[in-house]
């Protein structure tokens, strides 16, 4: 998922390494002081079970169509 997409999939489902039933409920950014740079996390809510996420490198989620 590009960052673009975020503000349209939060609260949606989206699929994570090709599984589907999680919910986008968070984008997170955070600086890797070693090289000084930006990256993106996402919060992933899963749905089949209660009370659990999955933090995931955004560029591993894909929304749903």
């Amino acid at each position: 998922m590009k960052i673009e997409d975020v503000k349209k999939n939060l609260g949606r489902e989206v699929s994570f390494r090709g599984t589907g039933g999680y919910i986008l409920s968070a984008c997170i950014i955070r600086t890797d002081r070693d090289n000084s740079r930006f990256f993106y996390q996402a919060e992933l809510m899963d749905t089949r079970t209660n009370n659990s996420i999955i933090i995931a490198r955004l560029e591993e989620v894909n929304k749903n169509d």
